[in-house]
């Protein structure tokens, strides 16, 4: 009898020890599955910046590009070099601005006296690529630039990819727009509109960065840049 416990207490311990074992290789096959060797892991989506954020990096860029950008000294530009502004010395005007209240404390609304109801532009087709001025060209030029770095090295193949780096970069979403593939290669169009600049900078995706091409767009934000057609690269390479 006691050789019988003996046996009973050894083969239940070796139950013990089998199930340990096969926990652990289910354990060990579970993550051999869910992780292959030589499989890349996906990085965190990229922190989405503020609109505070987005618009300050606009406006260096725009203060940076522009001759008439204030001093760092802070000091006010002299009027006079300003358009409509009275040069140092230089007698008021003595007329009345718009808006000024008469004797009797009335303001006077101006009329046209033309009779002419003016003309309002009439869109036909899709809205075409606009040309940058100087300080939207030199702006362009620092936001491809930033673009392309953060990019740099790293495959984009896939529209997702694509918009996680320009989210890194500093873009907001809701100013990304995912465009159809270009040759097999993902592509967007960020849209840099702000206070009358009609910037937008078109993104395509390849196998080790992006390419960034800058271009301008009606400042009408009411019209996509989803819409607009671009000119035809003259300088492209023919095939």
């Amino acid at each position: 009898m006691p050789s019988i416990r003996f046996t009973a207490s050894v083969v239940i311990a070796a139950a013990g020890s089998l199930a340990l074992t096969a926990c652990g290789t289910q354990t060990a096959s579970s993550a051999s599955s869910a992780a292959p060797v030589g499989s890349q892991v996906s990085a965190a989506p990229a922190l989405q910046p503020t609109e505070k954020q987005f618009l300050d990096t606009l406006n260096e860029f725009a203060r940076q590009c522009s001759p008439d950008a204030p001093s760092d000294n802070g000091a006010a530009p002299d009027p006079g070099t300003l358009p409509g502004g009275i040069p140092s010395g230089a007698a008021p005007r003595t007329e009345k601005p718009a808006g000024t209240p008469d004797a009797n404390g009335d303001i006077p609304i101006p009329v046209d006296e033309s009779g002419e109801m003016p003309d309002k532009p009439m869109r036909s087709g899709p809205p075409q690529e606009v040309e940058l001025d100087a300080i939207e060209k030199c702006a362009a030029a620092k936001h491809a630039e930033r673009l392309t770095t953060e990019a740099a090295g790293e495959p984009h193949t896939t529209y997702s990819a694509l918009q996680q780096t320009i989210v890194a970069a500093g873009y907001r979403t809701d100013r990304i727009h995912e465009m159809p593939d270009l040759g097999g290669d993902p592509r967007a169009r960020v849209d840099l509109r702000f206070m009358g600049s009609g910037l937008v900078v078109e993104v395509i995706g390849t196998g080790t960065g992006v390419i960034a091409e800058p271009f301008g767009a009606p400042v009408d934000e009411s019209v996509s840049v989803t819409e607009v057609r671009r000119k035809p690269n003259l300088d492209a390479p023919s095939s």
